[in-house]
């Protein structure tokens, strides 16, 4: 009986932490590997679940996408960020890494389809990123516009995590974006929309396909290519 007992506590236990525990530099799940986050300040502004977890002073709609994949011959990760917003361009765009990532660790950097170059990676603070609500270790893309793509490759798994970016100022008033979570204390947060997908520094378990898998990586892709057509045909 007291064995049963013990058992149903610890099961008990197990729920409740897993419930509270925060999600932030956990690993993700295959599903969380294609997916958006945005927000509007439209009045009829209604998210589905897979959108929303945005904070910031944008006036605008802002949309932050990704689409990452793993190449198993390679075994490297490819990540792939698409930012679009309405009316302001961004500045530039940072984007988190956990602190033992050295600027090696990221390659065959990209923008809008360009070979480019990122800045860090370092810690970025309130200098430049003007109401950042919390310093974090990244690197920093300086290039952008009203709707542009940042992709690289690493051996860094994915994770959940932060990212902040910076418009031009809107008749005096400044421009930024980040997702929720970088308001919150240590980046404490159980809910998925809180945070975007970010690359690890090697301490979360890799969330690798089986090779059967590997062919889902490209319907995901295609998935979220073909909602992006369809969202522009019923405009």
């Amino acid at each position: 009986m007291i064995r049963l007992v013990l058992m149903i506590l610890a099961l008990t236990l197990s729920i409740v932490s897993s419930v509270d525990a925060s999600l932030y530099g956990e690993s993700v799940q295959f599903e969380d590997l294609h997916d958006q986050r945005t927000f509007s300040l439209s009045p009829d502004y209604d998210p589905n679940q897979s959108e929303g977890g945005l904070s910031g002073n944008w006036p605008y709609s802002f949309i932050i996408s990704w689409n990452i994949t793993y190449d198993l011959n390679a075994l490297i990760w490819h990540y792939e960020y698409n930012l679009s917003i309405e009316k302001k361009d961004i500045s530039h765009f940072i984007l988190e890494l956990t602190d033992t990532t050295q600027y090696d660790d990221i390659t065959n950097i990209f923008i809008d389809g360009n070979p480019s170059a990122a800045e860090g990676p370092k810690l970025w603070a309130n200098a430049g990123n003007q109401s950042i609500p919390n310093s974090f270790y990244g690197i920093k893309f300086d290039q952008g516009g009203s709707s542009v793509s940042y992709s690289f490759d690493t051996t860094r798994d994915p994770v959940w995590g932060n990212f902040y970016a910076k418009g031009g100022n809107d008749h005096g008033s400044l421009i930024n974006a980040y997702n929720n979570a970088l308001e919150k204390n240590n980046f404490y947060s159980d809910n998925k929309l809180d945070f975007i997908v970010r690359p690890d520094g090697g301490s979360a378990p890799p969330v690798v396909p089986e090779p059967l898998s590997s062919a889902l990586f490209i319907a995901g892709g295609a998935t979220l290519g073909l909602k992006r057509f369809r969202k522009k045909l019923n405009k």
